[in-house]
């Protein structure tokens, strides 16, 4: 089902959006109390993946084909690494096939790469990233860790996605912002992974705020993108991208 009348699309995206936002912040704020007991937290994976899964199907009613299928695999993603610990590092997987996603789409609606590395501010960002990234992977991934590898493999594709984003023209700055959230919400991850805090309340702040973070970008990549003339008007003609 698509909605073609902007009133309707209107309503929908803003119901989709807030039923999002509320999920996220709920998630966020009673994740501590849901994972009690051995694997797999099967209500826990739906609960965390609930509020991705709303933007990927408001990007499926605005038939903006790769950005739904980069948040419906992010959203899987979400599952699978709250699911168990086993399936770790098939949650990264889902999020990487995610980005190729979002690389295609972002590379699509940008003014090209060229474009961008001529541009002084774009070619700086991108240089921040790089350095960003492998500065946070040597500093929070144990290189004696068998996760090292293929969580390189998987911040070099993160990275990726958010350069492609930086090809994208100016109005479609949120986006832009969504991809760096993005990549910074995967540090918190790491950080809680491999450098727990022994402070509960500490522990339960840092985990909300990278959630968030993770959440906010997602929510700027969908909206962002919608709401660009290249891809259709969040409250007019859905996009087809």
């Amino acid at each position: 089902m698509t909605l073609d009348k902007p009133a309707d699309h209107r309503k929908t995206a803003t119901l989709l959006l807030a039923l999002s936002t509320v999920l996220a912040i709920a998630y966020g704020a009673f994740a501590s109390n849901l994972y009690e007991g051995p694997p797999p937290f099967e209500a826990s994976a739906m609960f965390k993946a609930s509020s991705v899964v709303l933007l990927g199907v408001l990007a499926l009613l605005s038939r903006a084909r790769l950005l739904a299928a980069g948040l419906l695999f992010g959203s899987l993603g979400d599952a699978l690494l709250a699911w168990s610990p086993n399936t770790f590092l098939t949650g990264a997987l889902a999020f990487l096939i995610g980005h190729v996603f979002y690389i295609a789409l972002f590379l699509c609606k940008g003014v090209g790469v060229v474009a961008a590395i001529k541009c002084p501010p774009r070619l700086l960002a991108a240089v921040s990233l790089i350095a960003a990234a492998f500065i946070a992977t040597s500093l929070l991934v144990p290189r004696d860790s068998a996760m090292f590898t293929p969580l390189a493999i998987y911040t070099g594709a993160l990275t990726l996605m958010a350069l492609a984003s930086f090809t994208l023209p100016a109005a479609c700055w949120l986006s832009i912002a969504g991809a760096v959230l993005f990549f910074i919400s995967d540090g918190f991850v790491a950080a809680n992974l491999f450098h727990p805090l022994e402070e509960p309340a500490l522990a339960l702040w840092r985990s909300f705020a990278g959630w968030m973070f993770y959440w906010a970008g997602q929510a700027c990549i969908c909206v962002g993108m919608l709401r660009t003339p290249l891809s259709g008007m969040l409250v007019g003609k859905p996009g087809r991208s």
